[in-house]
């Protein structure tokens, strides 16, 4: 990461003060627009990380459904009239696309219990994707056994100061558990999403899951990335939860139908068998035996 920032005691007391002053907020005396003009001032010349990645990039979805959804419309990110509250990177009414780097998040993002039936979706980036990342997290190992606390701990200590503090401040920003008695901390996220110019500067943000306790990698993308066809759907798999350790972020699931990819009119292909995910994925099979010393397939 290059630098124009200043290393002098100045400088880093300049960013202590602004960070003092943003934690010191009641947010619920403060709009978004007053949050995103403080976050700016905070971010003016501080390093943070962007990453390129190449077409290929595998992105994970899930949304808790009963039913296996009919549409391609209905696997990714909502309409905007079914957005009706805040969210940890949007205001109400302006969709965005939450996913993770694997496939285990989403699980814990939709907070799933034993019984539960939930569709997880795969993408494939086919155009380059920006993401800003907040200038240590993307060092952490993707692994839900390890501890997320101690990783971002190591990979902080990494950083030089100032930007040490402003990178702490924006992850822990984004990995604060809201709940109904707190939803006005969305604010200061959805300010600094905003002050990141998502679908302008950037196509999203990697941050740290806020529901595991790994540092899994959860992405929040711009819907352009999906309606400019950055991003393409790979497979659609419905499946049942058996049993979930939160403590230990392990699952047991069963999957009861898979659809690879939609129709031209964005129908889902529903296959009516389980998925299969070890070493026939993306490919066809059939029965095949032996007959008089020649294969038959």
């Amino acid at each position: 990461m290059k630098s124009d920032v200043s290393d002098s005691p100045s400088a880093h007391a300049l960013v202590k003060s602004r960070l003092a002053s943003l934690r010191g907020l009641d947010l619920r005396q403060h709009s978004i627009e007053d949050l995103t003009q403080r976050v700016r001032e905070l971010l003016e010349g501080q390093p943070l990380r962007c990453l390129e990645f190449t077409p290929g990039l595998l992105l994970y979805r899930g949304i808790l459904c009963n039913e296996p959804p009919a549409r391609l419309v209905d696997v990714s990110y909502p309409p905007a009239e079914r957005v009706r509250h805040d969210q940890r990177a949007n205001r109400a009414g302006a969709p965005m696309f939450y996913c993770s780097a694997t496939w285990h998040p989403p699980f814990f993002e939709a907070h799933v219990q034993p019984g539960d039936r939930i569709v997880i979706t795969r993408w494939q980036a086919q155009r380059p994707l920006r993401i800003l990342s907040f200038g240590y997290a993307d060092t952490c190992a993707d692994d839900p056994h390890s501890d997320r606390e101690k990783a971002l701990q190591r990979a902080l200590a990494q950083l030089p100061t100032p930007t040490r503090h402003v990178a702490a401040f924006l992850t822990s920003t984004f990995t604060k558990t809201v709940d109904d008695d707190n939803q006005h901390h969305y604010r200061l996220s959805i300010a600094v999403a905003e002050a990141c110019q998502l679908g302008q500067a950037f196509d999203g943000l990697l941050y740290p899951s806020a529901a595991m306790t790994s540092p899994a990698h959860n992405l929040a993308l711009h819907p352009n990335c999906l309606d400019t066809g950055k991003l393409a759907l790979q497979y659609v798999e419905h499946l049942r939860v058996n049993h979930v350790s939160p403590d230990t972020d392990t699952l047991d699931v069963t999957s009861l139908d898979i659809a690879h990819g939609a129709d031209p009119d964005g129908n889902l292909n529903w296959r009516g068998q389980p998925g299969n995910w070890v070493l026939r994925e993306g490919c066809t099979a059939t029965d095949c035996q032996l007959t008089a010393g020649k294969w038959q397939c």
